[in-house]
């Protein structure tokens, strides 16, 4: 069986010595691995994972082209890099030129990291152009387990804007929005939008999972562990116990 990972993360090894044990004070959770691209690779191999999607988060504008030249040096067959993107940098048409001449084919975007709002009629034009350039945007969708509410990302603000731009190709992680379930129910599932099965196991239960990809369609539904967050290995037991 061929395994792919939708939704992983790693940093560059000096990056990840700090980044790590900071977001897990943050976050009150442990990584599985060191968040090295070594570290993914031990996991994936651990759990016989063919290829994992990498999403990069831009945390301010100025990190953008850097992290997008370090992303396209990433020649690892196992490993599909996405780009980093910030819908608030003054020059975001240039990166998103950046993006399109570097091959990239998707961006992450976290709506409380770079504090912006997936509804906010002022980003349409930057939204656009990814949509125009058929780039698929990702979105952190639902709670961050590193803010307070108000959450950014939710998921009728992120329907908001496929009703508002058709053809956007859109992947809201952690089945549509994390511990915002009824949301994802009332405002997503059944729509053309991707979501991943991250942070979804242990929140609601099977039964729920279970109607929620029969009734989205299991073509839209991708199996995603955010690793270094999730145990790659446990998280393909999950899905096959569904």
């Amino acid at each position: 069986m061929r395994i792919i990972d939708s939704h992983t993360h790693f940093f560059p090894d000096k990056v990840a010595e700090a980044a790590i044990p900071k977001m897990e004070a943050t976050s009150g959770y442990k990584a599985h691995t060191d968040g090295t691209r070594a570290g993914l690779i031990r996991s994936m191999e651990a759990a016989g994972i063919e290829r994992s999607l990498a999403l990069p988060v831009a945390t301010n504008p100025e990190k953008v082209s850097s992290i997008n030249r370090f992303g396209a040096s990433v020649k690892d067959p196992r490993i599909h890099m996405a780009a980093a993107l910030h819908p608030k940098a003054e020059n975001w048409k240039e990166h998103v030129e950046e993006v399109v001449e570097l091959g990239f084919s998707a961006v992450k975007l976290h709506p409380d990291y770079q504090e912006f709002h997936p509804d906010d009629p002022d980003l349409l034009p930057f939204f656009a152009a990814l949509r125009d350039s058929d780039i698929l945007v990702v979105f952190h969708a639902g709670e961050d387990l590193s803010y307070k509410p108000p959450y950014g990302g939710g998921p009728a603000r992120i329907a908001w804007l496929m009703e508002n731009l058709p053809g956007i190709k859109i992947f809201a992680a952690h089945m549509g929005g994390y511990r915002m379930w009824d949301e994802v129910d009332r405002c997503l599932v059944g729509n053309p939008v991707y979501m991943d099965t991250s942070f979804s196991f242990g929140e609601i239960s099977d039964e729920r999972i279970r109607s929620m990809i029969e009734r989205h369609g299991a073509e839209y539904v991708l199996f995603g562990t955010d690793s270094p967050w999730l145990d790659q290995a446990a998280e393909i037991k999950n899905v096959l116990r569904l």
